[in-house]
């Protein structure tokens, strides 16, 4: 039965025969009800229905990176911030896991900035160096630079405090049990009207490397052959999902040490 809040020319909620009434984001909505149709369960089937729910499931854990990442495209879509996370992505989850790699949590026109150097220490610190605009596109010092840690095998992942693009460091401290464990890094920038860059995975150096120094330039970084240029990424509008940083060694979990001292804060756990 549905339920009419503003008289006869407003909207309703609940159900009308074949109509489903609600309301989104502050806008009266209807959709069709669904139709009970056959249910095989083929093997092809149940597997879809199984990545499926792993996007799903993924998407809800990412909600409030989402938020920053995708909010100003999903509002040009018509979507919400998890809906356009599956769309974006779906290509990405198969029977074998998950290309983490390629992975996008965020998208939009807003320069990106360049790393130049990424490492984890001894006490699970990551600490980044960047350039604030190397692509000399129109931004603000103030725009914010995010770091999101994801690590698969506990199922958490950890959202840094921004910096402002100006700063051109920023630092993030990971859980103490992450040690031993895969870590994917993602990278990207918000400015003040919410719409955000195309997301950047960055690999860190691992602790005791010799001069400390990232493998490429921030420049070659941009131009890595396993991505698309930063270039032809700003001449189409920054319509590549995905922008990849090419560092070399992947980031490993490293027993803790010097407990003695302070890790820089945490945003929050995002379970």
């Amino acid at each position: 039965m549905a339920k009419q809040d503003q008289g006869i020319i407003g909207g309703f909620r609940g159900t009308i025969g074949p109509v489903i009434g609600y309301q989104w984001r502050g806008r009266w909505c209807l959709r069709a009800r669904p139709q009970r149709v056959a249910n095989p369960r083929t093997a092809a089937q149940q597997e879809h229905r199984m990545l499926f729910r792993d996007m799903v499931r993924l998407a809800s854990r990412l909600t409030p990176v989402l938020r920053r990442g995708l909010r100003d495209a999903s509002l040009q879509e018509g979507m919400t911030e998890g809906n356009l996370f599956v769309r974006m992505n779906k290509g990405l989850f198969s029977a074998q896991g998950v290309d983490y790699g390629r992975l996008a949590v965020s998208h939009g026109p807003v320069a990106p900035v360049a790393f130049t150097h990424v490492a984890l220490d001894e006490r699970m610190v990551v600490r980044c160096e960047f350039e604030k605009n190397p692509l000399r596109m129109r931004a603000d010092g103030t725009d914010e630079v995010w770091l999101y840690a994801s690590c698969p095998a506990v199922g958490r992942g950890i959202l840094a405090a921004p910096v402002q693009r100006r700063t051109k460091h920023l630092e993030a401290a990971l859980p103490d049990e992450w040690a031993g464990n895969e870590v994917h890094l993602y990278a990207f920038v918000t400015d003040h009207t919410q719409r955000a860059s195309s997301t950047l995975y960055l690999v860190a150096d691992a602790p005791g490397d010799a001069d400390g120094s990232p493998d490429v330039d921030a420049a070659d970084a941009l131009r890595a052959p396993s991505a698309p240029s930063a270039q032809a990424v700003a001449a189409q509008g920054a319509t590549s999902a995905v922008q990849r940083s090419a560092y070399t060694a992947q980031v490993s979990g490293i027993p803790t040490a010097q407990e003695d001292k302070k890790k820089p804060p945490m945003m929050g756990a995002l379970d």
